[in-house]
């Protein structure tokens, strides 16, 4: 990433950004950040022409929020975005950078919350993608909201890890690691979604699929919806929820056989073409588009179907 090239998003939505976040003037705030070294930090870990935009518009706005609420007790910021946009090397990068600038910060994914073999498995059976994990209903949300609610009292907790390539690809929980740190950053795809008020809005936005919404995959639809019902209480706990929203849903396609072959290439490692495919076709039509137009969002970003992000809006 070249910290020094414009910027795709207006330089006016940035500054209501970081407005909202308490920084009036945009210039002396990116100098103090310069100064600070972060254009050197973690440079090794954004794939190669990353735009600077995720430096200057997202990560660095994050991590000013985080700053600002050290002394406060303990904030929980939500990161919804579709599978392949780039939510994980942000995640990497903010640990790396907060760490750099001693800033008390930790992500978590709601996918290290996933049930445990077999429990998984049993959650999983019957659906139409035949996908081993990732739908609502695959996370045990018991033990995310205890460990949630312990760490926001100001408790050290511990959260389960969990490694997608155990059982040949199907995943299972791997250990724990401890968490204490004074900011926490939630991640996932469908974070902070909520399940549809109508009904008769399970068959909407499926104009994208191809071929289009399967009887089997509408029924299951609905089966997600209540699911979805279950993770109310945690999204309730967030703080703060920004979003990296798609243009449309085909974009995750893109994104995600892009970061396939990312990992195929530089760890030798990734889905075999049927099972991406799958995935693909999961992330797609399992839960209707209206369900990512979330309410509770503070600041939605837009990503183009190359991940550049290229513009954003604060909630009104």
């Amino acid at each position: 990433m070249d910290p020094d090239r414009p910027l795709k998003i207006p330089e006016r939505d940035l500054d209501r950004l970081l407005a909202s976040i308490g920084v009036m003037e945009r210039l002396v705030w990116k100098q103090a950040w310069l100064d600070r070294g972060i254009a050197q930090v973690g440079q090794e870990l954004w794939a190669p022409g990353t735009s600077a935009d995720w430096l200057w518009c997202l990560a660095l706005p994050l991590l000013t929020l985080a700053e600002q609420r050290r002394g406060t007790g303990r904030s929980l910021i939500g990161l919804s975005a579709l599978p392949g946009c780039g939510k994980t090397t942000l995640g990497a990068w903010l640990e790396v950078a907060a760490e750099a600038i001693g800033l008390s910060f930790q992500v978590v994914s709601i996918d290290d919350f996933y049930l445990s073999s077999p429990a998984l498995d049993q959650s999983m059976a019957g659906n139409p993608w035949g996908v081993p994990r990732a739908i609502p209903g695959s996370h045990e949300l018991q033990l995310m909201a205890t460990a949630l609610d312990a760490w926001k009292s100001g408790q050290s907790v511990q959260f389960p890890c969990f490694d997608k390539a155990l059982r040949d690809g199907r995943g299972d929980r791997s250990g724990w690691r401890n968490c204490d740190a004074s900011v926490l950053l939630l991640e996932g795809w469908f974070v902070g979604c909520e399940p549809l008020a109508e009904a008769h809005a399970l068959d909407s936005g499926a104009d994208h699929l191809e071929p289009s919404l399967q009887d089997g995959e509408l029924r299951y639809r609905s089966a997600v919806q209540s699911a979805l019902e279950a993770y109310q209480p945690i999204w309730s706990m967030l703080d703060h929820l920004w979003q990296i929203k798609a243009p449309n849903l085909n974009a995750p396609s893109l994104w995600k056989r892009q970061q396939n072959e990312s990992q195929q290439r530089l760890r030798g490692s990734g889905l075999p073409d049927d099972e991406l495919r799958s995935f693909i076709r999961m992330v797609s039509s399992a839960i209707p588009s209206l369900s990512f137009e979330l309410p509770r969002a503070d600041v939605v970003f837009t990503a183009d179907a190359q991940r550049n992000l290229s513009g954003l809006s604060l909630r009104t």
